[in-house]
């Protein structure tokens, strides 16, 4: 009788059982050669990518998105750039009193010596020779910038050929990092006399500057004055009786407004709107233009800081929301275009007596 062994029982059983390809189709108990898979067995789909349809909303749910956190991050960049102004202006007063301990007075607002007298207009200049020098290259020892102070021949004008390098050197305490306007700028003079139609002409080019120093609230030139600095003036912290902490002293100026240098007044020259500004008329190029004191100091007179609303010798912040000052005892603040004019009036005086609310 014939035996069957263990791995011919294994062979039947996987041939039995087993499906085998033959000729790229399956043979088993259920498909045989030459016969089709069930066309309803489950099939998986082939998709690589995206439909138009769903790229189009992917797209748009991007540029809503953006659209809503650009203006976040707009406004966090300018608060950045409007507190390291403040910091700026904090820096600038530490170094005016600084220099009062050494003084026994504040710097004056600029020196130079008169050839004449005021007219009484209230934008009229007074006739000077200069130098010009202004409290800004004064303090600059006090401001970690003594080897600049040593280059300046200060009995010499600022538009002596030897004090070009100085006058043209930027000082970056002195410059609001929200000005983006140009780093050297020109010195003009709209004619003699000068008139709103005159094209500035060029006197000179310096580094420019985004700050200015308050003279009060009367006309530019009238004495006496009533605010912090004036020419050669020497006002001590004791002559501010209205209080330190309510009296501005210095305050922004941008350079898209108005161009200026720290270095001080040049003789004959005018400020002017900067062709920047929206106050800028092209067919009258030195509209408003405003005396040679304005370089550095400048007034307060009917309206708060404002774009729209200040002359070239006034003070302009770089901020939508407003414009930040230095108080003489060494705070900082900001304060708005919709501020109360009398209330900034009153800030801007040494002595006057003014009532002034504590949150202003």
């Amino acid at each position: 009788m014939a035996s069957h062994g263990f791995d011919d029982l294994i062979a039947d059983d996987i041939w039995d059982f087993a499906p085998v390809a033959i000729n790229h189709e399956l043979v088993d108990d259920t498909l045989i050669d030459g016969d089709q898979p069930d066309s309803t067995a489950e099939t998986i789909p082939n998709r690589s990518g995206f439909t138009l349809v769903e790229l189009l909303v992917v797209i748009a749910i991007i540029g809503t998105l953006v659209g809503m956190l650009l203006p976040a991050v707009q406004g966090a960049r300018e608060a950045a750039r409007r507190t390291q102004s403040l910091s700026n202006l904090k820096q600038i007063g530490l170094a005016l009193h600084n220099y009062h301990d050494s003084n026994r007075s504040l710097p004056p607002g600029f020196r130079s010596t008169t050839t004449g007298t005021w007219g009484g207009g209230s934008n009229d200049a007074v006739p000077e020779s200069g130098p010009g020098w202004s409290f800004f290259s004064l303090i600059l020892p006090y401001c970690e910038e003594t080897a600049l102070h040593s280059t300046i021949r200060f009995d010499l004008p600022i538009t002596d050929p030897l004090n070009k390098a100085a006058r043209e050197t930027n000082v970056a305490l002195f410059i609001d990092p929200g000005d983006t306007g140009p780093k050297l700028i020109d010195i003009t003079n709209s004619g003699d006399p000068p008139a709103t139609s005159n094209a500035p002409t060029v006197i000179t080019q310096a580094a420019v500057c985004s700050y200015v120093a308050s003279t009060g609230t009367l006309a530019y030139e009238q004495q006496p004055f009533n605010g912090v600095f004036h020419r050669n003036s020497r006002i001590s912290l004791a002559q501010i009786s209205d209080g330190t902490s309510k009296t501005i002293g210095v305050g922004e100026r941008m350079s898209r407004h108005t161009r200026s240098s720290w270095v001080g007044v040049v003789p004959n020259q005018e400020l002017v709107f900067a062709p920047e500004s929206p106050r800028y008329d092209p067919s009258q190029p030195s509209l408003q233009f405003r005396p040679a004191i304005t370089a550095v100091l400048v007034h307060v007179r009917s309206s708060a800081p404002g774009i729209h609303t200040s002359s070239p010798g006034g003070f302009v912040g770089p901020y939508t929301a407003g414009t930040n000052f230095l108080n003489m005892d060494g705070s900082c603040r900001l304060i708005s275009a919709e501020t109360d004019p009398a209330i900034f009036r009153s800030l801007c005086t040494r002595a006057g007596g003014e009532s002034i609310p504590s949150d202003y």
